[in-house]
């Protein structure tokens, strides 16, 4: 296992060791502190096999999961589906901190794999007591997993499933619809994004293709996401380039061409303006970051 030591805290599972000793359950794949007050942060991405319980400990903001936008405040549980894109806007110059759970393998009844919420219903929960109970399990897998003391796994994966027991209960207490036509109209558009972010789509070719006008589609894309068409895009093609980034040896160049960019110079610019550093400089602080 991998462990980061700084106010930015993520201790790293690696699955086959937790999948040999807890076969045929969900797998405790990452534990993480953020402190994102002095800047940076992840730009729009997603993890196909990872579902993540997110608990907001301290600030505020925006955090947009699929095609919604949600306003979110310290207090707050976040749940985001394996394969669901999601991003973050920490309110500037404000303390804004969390603690993070992922999770691989998860199979519940009568849900798609490595979702912990059906997605009609809302993924924000800001519930004093269920938070509480929530954070001081995560804050116990944090210290532990750091720790690394004998039994440390057997002791985490325990309490990783009693953290999705308290999810399932909460959600079953408080869940809520969150669906309408124009959400589902939102919901298409992006799954269709997501596949193909790296083209050069433009707000009349997505109207001709979901059969309405583009006035209508700009005017509901942005009222859910928060976002334009444009400024969408574009923060997907950055999320995806800082995973690559992160996570193989590929040029610069190559990754802004796979993102969707055809001129690296370009690419490096929006990067900086998005992410506050530039490619080279974040590849080489998140190489730091792991060892």
């Amino acid at each position: 296992m991998k462990s980061t030591h700084s106010s930015n805290h993520q201790v790293i599972f690696f699955p086959q060791e937790v999948q040999t000793l807890f076969p045929g359950q969900p797998s405790l794949y990452r534990i993480s502190y953020q402190d994102w007050t002095n800047g940076y942060q992840q730009i729009m991405h997603c993890h196909a096999d990872i579902t993540e319980i997110l608990l907001l400990l301290a600030g505020s903001g925006h955090y947009s999961i699929g095609a919604q936008r949600y306003p979110i405040r310290a207090g707050d549980v976040i749940l985001c589906n394996g394969g669901v894109v999601h991003d973050e806007f920490p309110k500037t110059h404000e303390t804004y901190q969390t603690i993070c759970l992922g999770i691989k393998g998860l199979q519940l009844p009568d849900l798609p794999p490595n979702h912990i919420i059906a997605h009609n219903k809302t993924p924000i929960f800001h519930h004093p007591a269920q938070f509480d109970d929530l954070s001081a399990l995560l804050q116990i897998i944090l210290r532990q997993a750091d720790q690394q003391a004998p039994l440390y796994l057997h002791i985490c994966q325990q309490l990783m499933l009693s953290v999705l027991k308290l999810t399932e209960q909460m959600i079953r207490e408080y869940g809520t619809e969150n669906s309408s036509q124009q959400n589902e109209l939102c919901a298409q558009v992006e799954a269709y994004i997501y596949t193909h972010y790296q083209q050069d789509l433009t707000i009349e070719q997505l109207g001709k293709l979901f059969f309405v006008s583009p006035y209508h589609l700009a005017h509901v894309f942005k009222q859910h996401t928060g976002y334009t068409l444009k400024q969408y895009i574009l923060r997907r093609r950055i999320g995806e380039a800082q995973d690559r980034l992160s996570c193989s040896s590929d040029s610069i160049t190559q990754i802004a061409r796979e993102v969707g960019f055809e001129d690296s110079a370009y690419f490096s610019r929006i990067f900086t303006k998005y992410v506050g550093m530039s490619p080279k400089f974040y590849r080489e602080y998140r190489t730091k970051s792991d060892e």
